[in-house]
């Protein structure tokens, strides 16, 4: 029998090496073999059996950061993996044996194994890192942290089940803490373990330290770096509070407490600086309920085409209707927390009106949904949108009271904040025509159009308190004439004015619409200045009433009327102590302040902010909150220390997803585009991946064999990303958080507005993956 055999067979047998029976085992394994067999099979498990007492000093051997660690009487210098493959090893050899000790000098990252396998060249010990790899700052850092945290690394161990697991912590607070341990064992969340504190009951004085203290895992997060540790969340379940007395004396020095302390607001300043960019640039839009009435909406630079569309003919804002009490009721199901529902989309025009059709699929059967499909995806105005529905909680709901004036609606009542996302593209429509159409008479979905008008009218605010108007608004009250395209006249007044536009009241209603032009015969003003005729100045409508009577006009400017904007300008300047200033009602600090904690616990895509540093764009940083939904993990797995790897999302793509949508031309909208990602998987691990944007595939059909292949050999993930370019970073909120570290800190501060205001892009993706291989019809994994 070969060396390798004999080593194999002793490998299966260590189970069994302390076993009453295992003579009896190793014969029956044996039989039928050579004698010396098993004589060199016992003295090859007596060898790997025996116990030892070798130290292991992995550093400056191993491709990974090594530490002190304690363990059965014997100092060791190992790294996470060597930590774990001890954990492991230990308890299947029953102690620290030889074979342990081999199984500790051998592992995978070990530079002596890497080399002799092929995978060290040279000196090289490090792969470069990409471009593409970019910082994960977690969102909300201080959203729910009330209380001093010590971030310290100390040796703890506990019991789980029958195993002592020896672990490190890695940060602790009066009421929690964070723990990094080995992979080896299996934790589950809710239950209640006993940590004893080894190092820190040398290190310190605390009588009671020396007591194990009991806590409750809340949680447990993988490492998406190192598959050889995890992350354990915590909660103090006991009532000691020894632990606050340890922060205290960690921190017992003025000099060491205002490090902390300056520290952890630098830290928190910067996290809170990409949120508020985050949330002033998000693509979804934030909209609160009150039961089943939409109250409130929410407008940042990038969700606007989601809002506008919303909009009819007259400009008037029909998505009150997509959330209608039925709905609404099967949406908030009792019970249920959070909940996320899909819509489909499409407006028809009838009769010179824009109507809205959406339907669920829940509320429909199959062959209706197929015809729904099949008359909507021919339309241009065909979206597919998700609603992300959270139940506010009392505290969050006490937050939003305190503005009820400021919302100018009775904002304790508000009792639920959806998020509301599109799923779809411009070159997605063809995918929901792929069934086959139904022999239904198209009149069948009739009954999903919208009504005409809506029952109640959200308020709509910025995420921002720095105003939006390009010039200022003055009450005014002057006579006038409108005529339309169809050359009806109607006679009305001004209700105010600026430069470039009015707000008029008409006696009778019009037929226009928005967009269309008309021309304004201003009666009384026109006989004020003979130099600049006003009796046909050309005006866009921008809204009209539901009633038609009331509308917002916006000049069109050409050569023949910047003599009507400058008489219109002249007007206001000499009269300012007469006329009333409309002021924009912008929100306050406060009001944002909250709405941030509420919308932070409620991320549905993930920002990604891009930078310029030399001449070309590079994405710098990626918000995350943890644990990371599916689709973010495999960017988590092929990052380098700690960082996420936008390899493939950019690589190949950064023509499409970067240069051209982020280009800062005046008027520019954000761009959408749809990635497949397709993942070879052996075991948890990422062996290869392939990303296509959905334009490089020639058919649909070669769409879903990739698609299928991709399932096959590992995982399937279809992201949607959206581009557009930055051109204000800073938020009045982001400017007070500056204001405020500048006294502790005038380096970090300054350091911060440069980094913050050198955002020049932003890019969000989310998750679409469901809703593609539901169109395509393909099982979902």
């Amino acid at each position: 029998m070969e060396q390798a055999e004999i080593l194999s067979l002793a490998e299966r047998l260590i189970p069994a090496y302390h076993s009453e029976d295992f003579d009896f085992v190793l014969s029956q394994m044996t039989e039928g073999e050579a004698p010396s067999v098993k004589l060199l099979v016992k003295m090859e498990l007596n060898r790997v059996m025996a116990p030892c007492s070798k130290i292991v000093d992995l550093r400056g051997r191993v491709n990974g950061e090594c530490r002190e660690y304690e363990l059965d009487g014997v100092k060791h210098w190992l790294d996470d993996v060597a930590f774990n493959t001890y954990q492991k090893n230990v308890r299947r050899y029953g102690g620290y044996t030889e074979g342990v000790w081999e199984a500790l000098c051998n592992t995978h990252n070990n530079f002596r194994v890497m080399k002799k396998r092929g995978q060290l060249h040279g000196d090289e010990t490090e792969e470069k890192t990409s471009i593409f790899d970019v910082e994960a700052i977690k969102l909300g850092y201080d959203l729910k942290r009330r209380e001093n945290r010590l971030k310290i690394s100390s040796q703890i161990e506990f019991k789980l089940a029958i195993d002592l697991v020896h672990a490190t912590t890695i940060d602790l607070s009066p009421s929690g803490a964070k723990f990094k341990v080995p992979s080896a064992f299996d934790y589950q969340a809710g239950s209640e373990i006993s940590v004893k504190f080894t190092e820190l009951m040398k290190e310190s004085d605390l009588e009671g330290l020396t007591n194990p203290i009991k806590y409750r895992i809340v949680g447990v997060d993988e490492s998406y770096d190192n598959d050889s540790v995890k992350f354990l969340r915590l909660l103090k379940l006991d009532e000691s509070n020894v632990i606050e007395q340890l922060i205290d004396s960690k921190l017992s020095s003025d000099s060491q407490r205002n490090r902390h302390d300056t520290q952890d607001k630098v830290i928190r300043a910067r996290s809170r600086g990409y949120e508020h960019t985050f949330l002033k640039h998000t693509c979804n839009l934030p909209l609160f309920f009150s039961g089943s009435e939409l109250k409130l909406a929410l407008m940042t630079e990038n969700n606007q085409p989601i809002w506008h569309y919303w909009h009819d003919e007259r400009n008037q804002q029909a998505l009150t209707n997509l959330f209608n009490p039925k709905r609404i009721a099967r949406i908030l199901k009792a019970g249920e927390q959070n909940s996320s529902h899909t819509f489909y989309t499409f407006t028809h025009g009838h009769q010179e009106k824009t109507l809205f059709f959406s339907m669920m699929l829940s509320e429909a059967k199959p062959e209706v949904q197929q015809l729904f499909c099949h008359v909507g995806a021919r339309k241009d105005s065909w979206k597919v949108f998700r609603i992300h529905m959270f139940k506010l909680t009392e505290e969050e709901s006490s937050e939003l009271a305190q503005h009820s004036s400021e919302l100018t609606l009775d904002a304790i009542t508000l009792t639920h904040c959806g998020i509301l996302q599109e799923l779809s593209t411009e070159t997605s429509k063809d995918d929901y025509l792929i069934a086959p159409k139904p022999k239904l008479p198209s009149s069948t979905i009739n009954n999903f159009c919208h009504a005409r008008n809506p029952a109640n009218n959200p308020a709509c605010i910025y995420y921002d308190a720095k105003s939006r108007r390009k010039e200022p608004r003055f009450q005014f009250r002057s006579p006038l004439v409108l005529t339309g395209e169809d050359k009806q006249t109607h006679s009305g007044i001004t209700l105010d004015i600026s430069k470039r536009g009015i707000s008029i009241a008409l006696t009778s209603p019009s037929t226009l619409k928005a967009g269309e032009t008309c021309s304004v015969n201003f009666t009384e003003l026109d006989k004020l200045d003979k130099n600049s005729s006003l009796s046909k100045v050309p005006y866009k409508v921008i809204r009209i009433s539901p009633g038609g009577k009331r509308l917002q006009l916006v000049i069109l400017e050409d050569s023949h009327t910047m003599k009507n904007i400058a008489f219109f300008g002249s007007l206001i300047q000499h009269n300012q102590d007469k006329l009333n200033s409309i002021t924009e009602v912008l929100p306050s600090n406060e009001l944002l302040e909250d709405l941030h904690d509420i919308l932070l616990g409620k991320i549905v895509s993930a920002p990604i902010f891009v930078e310029k540093p030399t001449r070309t764009l590079k994405p710098r940083v990626i918000g995350v909150n943890f644990p990371l939904p599916p689709y973010l993990v495999p960017l988590a797995k092929l990052g380098k220390e700690d960082k996420f790897s936008l390899e493939p999302i950019f690589k190949g793509h950064t023509n499409t997803l970067l240069a051209q949508p982020m280009k800062h031309i005046d008027g520019a909208q954000p761009q959408f585009h749809e990635i497949y990602l397709a993942l070879t998987l052996f075991g948890n691990r990422i062996q290869s991946w392939e990303s296509k944007l959905i334009g490089e595939f020639e058919s649909v059909q070669e769409r879903i064999k990739f698609i299928k292949k991709a399932q096959t050999m590992g995982r399937f993930y279809a992201i949607r990303i959206c581009s557009a370019p930055v051109f204000e970073p800073m938020s009045a909120l982001l400017q007070e958080d500056i204001t405020e570290l500048a006294p502790l800190n005038m380096h970090h501060a300054k350091t911060l507005e440069k980094e913050i205001t050198g955002i020049v892009g932003y890019s969000e993706i989310t998750d679409i993956t469901e809703e593609v291989t539901l169109r395509l019809h393909l099982p979902s994994e």
